[in-house]
């Protein structure tokens, strides 16, 4: 047998990673068949060292299943005719285990660990973004107590009746309780099922308890549509600049005027948001200067012998929810980041005279904190108070019982673009939306807009000049 040049254990021991002494940049993942003294190999492509190869070794290893499978079947067909043919005395004893267990019995939170890991090597090879990761690693943590409740320590002890309390147990959001059980899948049958950690009766269809959300629960951000909401918004958010007032109350002491400058980037923050449709934090919240063009976009005036000038601001997304990059030219943004752009000048010259602003600096950045992300937490909490500053005045969306959020801002651009006639397929790519979801929005708003021409009688003098709406409340 040739000489092995490096090697390493991957997937818990279950394969190898290794190459030769002969050809020592080709790196191969080797496994061994079941019930076997034999292994099967396959080269791993485009690996030239070991951290590289065992990076790639889940593709190598994948590729191989079926045949592994196939082998190992084989053996266990041969072996149990051999006993049959010599009334071996294990025959009985095989027939007894037949519909036993036969899988690895292997801690829960050793597995849980394991495959946490394994995330961790995909977010390294920029496969899987960190957020998804700590995501996936809270949600496994519901996992973990729960199985605890249910005295369940070892992955083999699991069935298919298992996690049908989940649902009555867990005490959350039915969204909440929703993708975690979609967490616990992709542990099981993602990670210990290929590694034979459960046993061979558990069906993947029947696992997990199914949580149906209905359409008015999915709704979770309504949007500010509703006649006078976004002027009542603009104003209030305006009255807590003058106040001070930040998310925990009017402010009483403030280091270099960090309240006030905070409050002023919220403002910007919202009109930007509901002009440009950015998902608030991950995409509004790392937005760069550098990621926003301004482009003339007048036309010639007849009347006035010249170019009538109109900017625009063209947001260019490179990294989003969805992995699909786009550009969103925004009216009313253009104008909204040379005041901010202005603001944060007097500010930093103030109390921060020798920090320069950098095409690559997030545009709401911290500079108390070199210019890195404010907590999100932040945005929610002053959010909370100006939508309590906002009191009875602000109205329900008809469609929604749930309260407004910071990502309403999002919604209500979506809307508004339905409303004005948008085409949908230009709306869903603006909004980085699929067509499906823009699709909801638009069935129950184009009824609304429509309701004057479904609903208007013809009699006496055609044409009235205002479709006026009122409530069934109002005296």
């Amino acid at each position: 047998m040739p000489n092995i040049a490096e090697k390493s254990k991957v997937f818990g021991g279950k394969g190898v990673v290794l190459s030769f002494t002969r050809a020592p940049d080709v790196f191969l993942y080797r496994e061994l068949i079941p019930g076997t003294k034999k292994y099967r190999y396959k080269v791993i492509d485009g690996a030239n060292t070991l951290e590289a190869a065992i990076d790639k070794s889940l593709d190598a290893y994948n590729a191989l299943r079926s045949e592994i499978l196939e082998h190992a079947q084989e053996v266990a067909i041969r072996k149990a005719q051999y006993e049959i043919e010599t009334n071996s005395p294990r025959r009985r004893a095989r027939m007894i285990t037949e519909n036993m267990v036969r899988s690895k019995k292997v801690s829960i939170r050793k597995c849980l660990n394991n495959f946490l890991d394994e995330e961790q090597k995909k977010v390294d090879a920029d496969l899987l973004k960190e957020k998804s990761l700590q995501n996936k690693a809270q949600g496994l943590k519901q996992l973990e107590k729960y199985l605890s409740y249910k005295g369940i320590e070892k992955t083999h002890q699991i069935d298919n009746n298992t996690f049908h309390e989940y649902i009555t147990w867990r005490k959350a959001k039915k969204s909440t309780r929703r993708i975690e059980l979609i967490y616990f899948k992709d542990f099981l049958i993602g990670y210990c099922k290929p590694r034979g950690l459960l046993i061979n009766s558990l069906d993947e269809k029947r696992l997990m308890p199914k949580i149906v959300i209905k359409e008015s629960e999915v709704d979770a951000n309504p949007p500010l549509i509703e006649e006078g909401n976004w002027n009542l918004v603009v104003k209030t958010l305006k009255q807590m600049i003058k106040n001070r007032e930040t998310g925990r109350g009017p402010a009483k002491y403030s280091v270099k005027g960090k309240g006030v400058y905070f409050n002023q980037l919220f403002y910007r923050w919202c009109l930007i948001c509901k002009n440009s449709g950015l998902r608030p934090n991950i995409e509004l919240n790392k937005l760069r200067w550098c990621d926003v063009k301004r482009e003339n976009v007048g036309r010639w005036s007849k009347s006035k012998g010249e170019t009538e000038d109109k900017w625009i601001a063209i947001i260019y997304i490179k990294d989003t929810k969805t992995g699909k990059q786009r550009a969103v030219p925004t009216n009313g943004v253009d104008s909204q980041l040379l005041e901010w752009r202005r603001e944060q000048k007097e500010y930093l010259s103030r109390y921060y005279p020798d920090q320069k602003i950098k095409d690559t600096d997030l545009i709401f950045g911290n500079p108390a904190n070199e210019m890195k992300q404010f907590p999100y937490s932040m945005f929610n909490t002053i959010w909370i108070r100006m939508i309590e500053l906002c009191g009875d005045e602000l109205k329900p969306y008809v469609f929604s019982d749930r309260n407004y959020t910071p990502y309403s801002l999002r919604s209500t651009f979506i809307c508004n673009l339905i409303l004005q006639g948008k085409d949908i397929y230009d709306v869903a790519k603006l909004a980085g939306h699929s067509i499906a979801v823009c699709e909801r929005y638009y069935a129950k708003l184009d009824m609304g807009r429509k309701s004057k021409e479904l609903t208007e009688i013809e009699y006496g003098i055609k044409g009235r000049k205002k479709t006026i709406m009122g409530s069934y409340l109002e005296d």
